[in-house]
């Protein structure tokens, strides 16, 4: 008989023969881990010798410097304001695997800019992402007009929830968005902070029971991340749990789904 584990990690996988390039984190709710996870799953998928790239598509550019100790020399407001291009401004991490695209900490260039510039930065964003196995861009927990375009060019939505159930409502929300607006992604959810495998399913249930009450596709449970102690450690060193706690249970789970975006992994 099949554990939890098992099925989730061997059971649910993504569409084989799909090259999917470009995958976009978002949640409906603050504080959920949205932009840890993305960024543990870059710097997991870069451990394997495969070129990741990361852009913090929040809107302040701020999550990465609020995790990571970072040593730029140039920053998404240069070219917003058009001094580099975004080959220019790309910062590496630890190893030349893994890049990543941020800003100054605080600002909101993002929600200054029109409308059509986002769409221009959106197409340099599918240009780079060329030059990488696999593109992660982060939206945290806020999607506007301002940030849609970057949903509008990923293969993969993957959508975070907690276990919260004001967080639920908040992920049911985004999910009858996306069913509504109806773009051409592959759709999955990813419930972090849980106590177990069968809680997660628990939530999972839940939700695909209320979206399929109103006639939305509820996203495929693409995995879960159970809530370990060590996280709040790497957090207030600016580390990364996949390369302090690697061998860690959130961390085992980040790389086991890490697997499904990439394959070969």
């Amino acid at each position: 008989m099949c554990n939890d584990s098992d099925f989730i990690y061997n059971e649910l996988f993504l569409h084989k023969g799909i090259r999917n390039n470009v995958s976009v984190f978002i949640s409906g709710a603050e504080r959920i881990g949205t932009s840890w996870c993305a960024l543990n799953m870059a710097y997991g998928l870069s451990q394997t010798k495969h070129k990741i790239l990361f852009i913090d598509g929040t809107g302040n550019f701020s999550n990465p410097k609020a995790n990571l100790v970072l040593n730029n020399t140039y920053f998404l407001e240069d070219y917003i304001s058009g001094k580099k291009t975004l080959n220019q401004i790309i910062t590496p991490y630890r190893n030349k695997y893994f890049d990543i695209l941020t800003g100054k900490a605080g600002n909101n260039y993002l929600s200054e800019q029109p409308l059509g510039r986002i769409h221009i930065f959106a197409e340099d964003v599918t240009i780079l992402s060329e030059l990488y196995n696999h593109t992660i861009i982060d939206l945290g927990a806020t999607l506007t007009e301002k940030n849609l375009p970057l949903c509008q060019i990923a293969q993969n939505i993957l959508i975070m929830c907690s276990d919260n159930n004001s967080d639920l409502i908040k992920t049911f929300d985004l999910i009858k968005y996306f069913n509504e607006l109806k773009l051409h992604a592959n759709y999955y959810l990813i419930l972090n902070k849980v106590d177990s495998f069968g809680d997660g399913y628990k939530i999972y249930e839940k939700l695909s029971k209320a979206a399929e009450k109103y006639g939305f596709n509820c996203p495929t449970l693409l995995g879960i991340v159970r809530f370990d102690t060590r996280i709040r450690d790497t957090i207030r060193n600016k580390e990364l749990l996949l390369s302090r706690y690697s061998a860690s249970e959130a961390a085992v789970d980040i790389k086991n789904i890490a697997k499904k975006l990439l394959p070969e992994f």
